[in-house]
């Protein structure tokens, strides 16, 4: 007789703040791996710099393997709806989920208008590759998810 978990607060909270971490974390992994193609095109020279960039993403890349593997056995006790859909039974961690889906959007609505709209920005882009600038914003994206999520739920 197999017996389904309940799904409380507790465990909404927990994964909630599991998928911000690691939306953050590849943030950070993708942000070092630009700086670090920066650094090659600007500094050749710098190699002591290269491989402490190289180093710090490799460290985010092994963290964010092992926090995967570690996600997997928990994501069992999770509903497919809260999975799948962000449908948590908690009012509150609800509001905190809906809160950063919000920001997230907004930011990326805002980068892309100025991105459409700036005289100044088209300079910008000729300058890094368009894989660069997918790069850096999906970081942001990631970024804006992910934080507004830690510091909402900082006191739990």
């Amino acid at each position: 007789m197999q017996t389904k978990t309940e799904l409380t607060p507790a465990i909404e909270q927990s994964f909630l703040t599991r998928n911000a971490m690691g939306a953050s974390v590849l943030a950070l992994v993708l942000i070092s791996d630009s700086i670090y193609t920066l650094i090659e095109n600007l500094f050749p020279d710098a190699t002591w710099l290269k491989t402490i960039f190289g180093a710090f993403a490799f460290i985010l890349t092994i963290a964010m393997i092992v926090r995967l593997f570690k996600d997997l056995n928990y994501y069992k006790k999770v509903n497919r709806n809260t999975l799948w859909y962000g449908k948590f039974t908690d009012e509150y961690i609800g509001h905190v989920s809906m809160k950063a889906y919000q920001y997230s959007y907004n930011v990326m609505a805002i980068l892309l208008v100025l991105a459409y709209s700036s005289k100044y920005l088209p300079e910008l882009l000729n300058s890094i590759s368009i894989h660069e600038f997918v790069k850096l914003t999906f970081a942001i994206l990631l970024l804006s998810y992910g934080l507004p999520i830690l510091y909402m739920l900082r006191k739990e």
